[in-house]
């Protein structure tokens, strides 16, 4: 069984501006870096390890939860481009305004950005390399090429992980997706839609039989609340 906690990154400044963040921007606010440690303190899991988008405020969300105490040894950290936010294009650096009326619509791409599906296929390709990696240890893993993948398994082939608690440190349309990812795969029912918030844990157990027979069950949304409650700058 893998024990995964999914962690929101805290407000970053460019929502405080409601500006659409890229790669380039200034990470947390002052709020955002009380809320992920607020959050952390009240945390009681031992994380054995750790993956963290490549981003600043992901970046300094982390730095938050190892300010607090909640983060493994540094080489069981491992940050990756696989788990970004939805590149919004060239509506990056512009105020939310600037987006469609529907922008959440499953076939909006914004021009030199990603699509919804984009960002589904690698939500697909995180739980792969993560029920890949158990049947790793399990010594019942088959071989997968794909880039990213093949990359985290590189950087994560030295951990040793016993309770098999994972956390992921990612954003909003990520998280989102993974829901949706869920869902599809009628691994989630959800009577209402699932919002993220910032600084929150979606927590899930991934109950695995082999590689392409497992079973998510939902344990907390939004950290203990269990509640859906809207998406908050």
């Amino acid at each position: 069984m893998i024990n995964l906690y999914v962690f929101r990154h805290g407000q970053s400044i460019y929502q405080c501006l409601r500006v659409i963040s890229g790669l380039h921007e200034f990470g947390l606010s002052a709020l955002g870096k009380y809320q992920t440690y607020n959050l952390a303190s009240r945390t009681d899991v031992d994380f054995e390890i750790a993956y963290i988008s490549d981003t600043k405020r992901t970046i300094e969300t982390f730095e938050m939860l190892k300010l607090a105490g909640k983060m493994p040894p540094e080489e069981n950290c491992i940050f990756t481009p696989l788990i970004r936010e939805k590149c919004q294009g060239d509506f990056v650096m512009q105020e939310f305004k600037a987006f469609p009326d529907d922008p959440n619509k499953r076939n909006f791409t914004p021009q030199n950005g990603e699509s919804w599906e984009d960002i589904q296929v690698r939500v697909s390709k995180t739980f792969d390399f993560l029920v890949r990696r158990y049947l790793l240890q399990q010594k019942k893993a088959k071989h997968n090429d794909d880039e990213y993948v093949k990359a985290l398994f590189q950087q994560s082939q030295h951990i040793k992980s016993k309770k098999n608690n994972i956390i992921l440190v990612t954003h909003y349309g990520f998280i989102k997706e993974i829901v949706h990812y869920l869902k599809k795969a009628d691994q989630l029912q959800l009577e209402q839609p699932y919002f993220a918030q910032n600084a929150t844990l979606f927590t899930l157990q991934l109950h695995l039989k082999e590689n392409q027979n497992w079973q998510a069950k939902i344990i907390s949304l939004n950290s203990y609340t269990r509640q859906y409650r809207p998406f908050m700058d």
